[in-house]
């Protein structure tokens, strides 16, 4: 009976002794715990200023591309930012945090940025700094868990570059025989026709000189005009063509490449993209996605892709589309279509340089 009675009494000691462990530890466990978290939280807000201060690059970029105006752009860069939240608020910029200036590629390929005054002829570049910091639009950011190896706050700062340059473009045109069957606008060729003068409109109205040619598809393919300037040269062109055929999408993004890097009319600085429409199914010859990879690998050309009317086979250009680095859009009918050349027309290419 003794024994018995001792045995218990060591049980409940031995019990007893984990208590002052546990006190001991569990502070150190909640303050690793809370640091821990802490760092998640810097993380989660570094890449929401990041993606914030990309935006507003961005936009800024594409507006002072099309106006050439550093107020117009400001404006939308700050708007830009604003719909974008760091940390549960949105990003608010000063003025000061947006500069204008010149952009372009060294011998390595690095872009450069430099600073120039805003009434500068030919700005391309815009500069943006976003900043969570003591005294800035939007302050710093707090920690989730204050007192735990920290100040209470952190002040992370974010820098982009996005420029907009020259570019040189080959639309691949599909003339196979679905193209003239009968929509509201005429026929599928009529519809097309009318979407590439718009896209010619848009490109005729921004402040860079954009060289543009054209090659057909059907049962095989040509390259029907080389990069120019005369725009209406190219539409007579157009004009001139007929349909019928088959749908060699392949081959016609081959004379795409042939045309955008021909040196005789291909600019060594210039943005290079293919843009590919068709109304139907690939059924001749080398596979687009193949060629399309080729483009943009080998070459560094984006291959952006069309597809119209409900007939054509959306899926198979999307996968073109992201072998070429490129964007995939689908109209239904003349309006939708040329909606999509006009924004087309308007993006390509704003770049993110730094």
């Amino acid at each position: 009976m003794i024994i018995q009675r001792v045995t218990n009494v060591n049980k409940r000691n031995r019990r007893g002794a984990m208590l002052p462990l546990i006190v001991v530890c569990l502070p150190v466990i909640l303050a690793f715990s809370a640091f821990a978290v802490n760092i998640a939280w810097m993380q989660l807000t570094r890449t929401e200023l990041r993606t914030a201060t990309d935006a507003a690059a961005r936009a800024g970029s594409r507006m002072l591309s099309r106006t050439q105006d550093p107020d117009i752009a400001r404006a939308v860069a700050i708007n830009a930012a604003s719909r974008n939240t760091v940390a549960g608020h949105s990003l608010a910029l000063d003025s000061t945090d947006i500069i204008f200036g010149t952009s372009a590629p060294d011998r390595a390929g690095a872009w450069l940025f430099t600073q120039q005054p805003e009434n500068t002829n030919g700005l391309n570049g815009v500069h943006v700094t976003g900043r969570r910091t003591t005294g800035s639009a939007s302050g710093a950011i707090p920690m989730l868990f204050t007192g735990f190896f920290d100040h209470g706050h952190f002040e992370p700062v974010k820098t982009a570059v996005a420029s907009h340059m020259d570019r040189d473009v080959m639309l691949v045109l599909d003339r196979s025989g679905s193209m003239r069957r009968r929509t509201r606008g005429g026929n599928r060729w009529r519809n097309l026709k009318r979407a590439v003068t718009a896209f010619l409109d848009a490109l005729a109205s921004t402040p860079q000189d954009e060289l543009v040619g054209v090659a057909t598809y059907s049962s095989s393919s040509t390259l029907d005009e080389n990069m120019t300037l005369d725009y209406a040269r190219l539409m007579t062109t157009i004009d001139e063509l007929s349909v019928g055929g088959a749908t060699a999408i392949g081959r016609g993004i081959q004379d795409g490449i042939a045309g955008v890097t021909d040196p005789s009319f291909a600019r060594a600085n210039a943005a290079k993209t293919i843009v590919v429409m068709t109304d139907g199914q690939h059924n001749r010859r080398v596979l687009p996605e193949y060629v399309a990879r080729t483009a943009h690998n080998t070459y560094g050309i984006t291959v952006h892709t069309i597809t119209f009317s409900k007939g054509a086979d959306q899926s198979h250009m999307q996968l073109v589309a992201r072998k070429g680095g490129g964007r995939h859009w689908h109209a239904d009918d003349q309006a939708e279509l040329i909606a999509v050349f006009e924004e087309i027309a308007n993006n390509l290419p704003t770049l993110l340089t730094e």
